[in-house]
């Protein structure tokens, strides 16, 4: 048996940090292969201390691994965010990369700030994702299932080839996304999350207009994957503090698809969410004075989208909860079928969206 099926531990981001810098400490040329990968480039007689879990403070975080390559005076420091399922935390790339926590990484090590050669490393188990600081060098773990790793003792080798062998089995289906979906292939979470993430963002990607997110969002049994679209032009140019509650406005379309039940392998309809920007609950804002006045725009917006994508001809619900607003049904018979009208529908509503916006902004209700 697996031993990282044995003890659960696949996904366990601590667990694997802990893991890599033990094949870090073990291995030079596993370190060195690895931050070859990372286009991190060592000539010969440097040394590596590694360290998991280098806290730097509250207002900064714990970056997961750091390894320190030294030789002489000169000095490389790698930063490495490992993710193995979970998204990024909030700024936690910005923050890390920032001046104020290279100046206290310097200090950790007792290096000058000058002499030290910084390079940021984002690792993730998830093909899509990406780092929000641009510093960041992507990474996903099929680069251990390329060539040969070397690794110098040899239980813990053995533990590498079962990790191997746990990462083969993770991204076969990840492949052929379309084909793993369609065909109801037995998949966890994580593995379709990563499927769907694929197959929309290749669906809205050539449109650089368009910014696309997602994550995961929980609830009662069940735990959705929600993929959102938004353009610049669709967010408010100021917060909400400097602009006042009742200017703001953070347009987005989104899709949710539960990730725990393999049943529900579609999507039925896409939303048109209206919200604050930057988005706070509602039960943090509903006491400002200007949250009526939110609240109207809000229906004002739907409104108008609304008649205006029934005169488009464009398929349509009106939705009054406290994010959506409206509600735009999703058909198709495969999931490919699905996707395609999800992206007929979009650059449909898309021109809707604009032409409110622009009309809410002329007549100054919106900024």
């Amino acid at each position: 048996m697996n031993t990282f099926d044995a003890l659960n531990i696949f996904y366990r981001e601590d667990t694997i940090s802990d893991f890599l810098v033990t094949c870090f400490k073990d291995s030079p040329p596993f370190t060195t292969r690895f931050l070859h990968e990372a286009g991190i480039k060592l000539e010969e007689g440097f040394s590596f201390d590694v360290k998991t879990r280098v806290g730097l403070g509250k207002t900064i975080g714990t970056p997961d691994i750091v390894i320190r390559a030294s030789s002489g005076d000169r000095m490389k420091l790698i930063i490495i965010e490992n993710k193995m399922g979970a998204a990024e935390g909030r700024e936690q790339t910005n923050r890390y990369e920032s001046s104020e926590a290279r100046a206290r990484i310097a200090k950790r090590y007792k290096m000058p700030l000058e002499k030290i050669e910084f390079h940021f490393i984002f690792l993730a188990l998830d093909t899509t994702a990406q780092p929000k600081n641009s510093q960041f060098t992507f990474l996903n773990y099929q680069i251990f299932l390329k060539d040969s790793w070397h690794v110098n003792d040899e239980k813990l080798r053995l533990l590498f080839n079962d990790f191997q062998e746990k990462l083969a089995i993770f991204y076969r289906p990840i492949e052929k996304p379309l084909e793993s979906l369609e065909t109801n292939l037995k998949m966890d979470g994580m593995q379709r999350k990563i499927c769907w993430q694929a197959i929309l963002y290749d669906a809205f990607s050539a449109n650089k207009d368009l910014l696309l997110r997602w994550g995961e969002v929980g609830g009662a049994g069940r735990n959705n994957f929600l993929f959102l679209i938004t353009k610049t032009n669709w967010t408010s140019k100021e917060s909400f503090h400097e602009a006042g509650l009742s200017k703001t406005f953070n347009v987005h379309i989104d899709t949710y698809i539960n990730m725990l039940d393999n049943r529900t392998n579609n999507v039925n309809e896409i939303g048109i969410r209206f919200e604050t920007f930057p988005y706070v609950p509602h039960k943090k804002i509903q006491n400002h004075p200007e949250y009526q006045r939110f609240l109207d725009n809000k229906t004002e917006f739907g409104e108008r989208l609304y008649e205006l994508a029934k005169r488009k001809g464009i398929s349509v619900k009106r939705k009054n909860s406290k994010l959506l607003v409206l509600a735009i049904p999703i058909h198709g018979e495969t999931i490919g079928d699905t996707v395609q009208h999800m992206k007929t529908q979009v650059e449909a509503i898309e021109a809707c969206v604009d032409q409110v916006i622009g009309e809410m902004m002329g007549e100054n209700l919106i900024k």
